[in-house]
């Protein structure tokens, strides 16, 4: 999985509720480290959880799913498609 606090990788098969990112020291069992996390909703996609009122904190939800996704500061690549986009239908003669 990817400690979205600072990108680290870690390699662990589990991630065990007060387990701490070796680089940067937050804990990983959280909401914002679980592939369930909605960052635009800023919920979980799970129906049969509770809900949790820290969710960059340490949290004892066992429907975690390690997340594998972007990484801090990692270019999604939304502008790159919004540039593609832009140059197709532009009409101001560049």
């Amino acid at each position: 999985m990817i400690c979205r606090h600072c990108g680290y990788r870690y390699e662990g098969r589990t991630v065990g509720f007060g387990v701490l990112c070796e680089s940067c020291g937050e804990y990983l069992h959280t909401c914002f480290n679980c592939a369930l996390y909605n960052p635009d909703s800023e919920r979980c996609r799970s129906h049969t959880t509770e809900a949790v009122s820290d969710r960059k904190s340490r949290n004892f939800c066992e429907e975690f799913v390690p997340n594998t996704g972007i990484v801090p500061g990692q270019d999604s690549g939304r502008e790159k498609v919004a540039e593609h986009f832009d140059d197709l239908f532009r009409t101001d003669g560049e």
